[in-house]
């Protein structure tokens, strides 16, 4: 019980350290301080709860919830490729970029707080000339 206790005590205060606000830039902390923001940067992407401190979107752990979001986007993608017959391929390929894009994992980066982290970035816009006015509803 003692070790867990002490493993537990050691992770929060890593944790706590690398979370402190930094005047410098990422490439020009020493080497001891980027490697204690990579090392955070794992725990982050594999343990529950320690990566909602970066990205608030994922309580699972990182890596689990952008799996999970890829997964629920190629569900949703196929579903509305489906529905639509095919008529509608900007938005599958929206609803896909949402989920595929984006980072994957978290950096020392991410943790010293240089980069947020995007888990479910937004879609790109339309181009210009496509359509994208938006629904209009048929003249009555």
């Amino acid at each position: 019980m003692r070790r867990r206790l002490g493993i537990v005590a050691a992770l929060a205060t890593c944790v706590a350290g690398a979370g402190a606000a930094s005047a410098a830039r990422y490439d020009e902390q020493p080497f001891g301080v980027r490697a204690l923001y990579t090392g955070v940067a794992v725990v982050a992407n594999v343990t529950p709860v320690v990566s909602a401190l970066y990205a608030p979107r994922c309580l699972p752990g990182y890596v689990v919830c952008k799996l999970t979001y890829a997964g629920l986007s190629l569900a949703a993608a196929a579903d509305q490729l489906v529905l639509s017959g095919g008529g509608d391929l900007a938005q599958t390929c929206a609803i896909l970029h949402r989920g595929f894009a984006g980072d994957w994992y978290l950096t020392g980066r991410h943790v010293a707080g240089e980069v947020e982290p995007e888990p479910l970035p937004e879609p790109p816009a339309p181009a210009p000339g496509s359509g994208g006015s938006g629904w209009q509803p048929p003249p009555l």
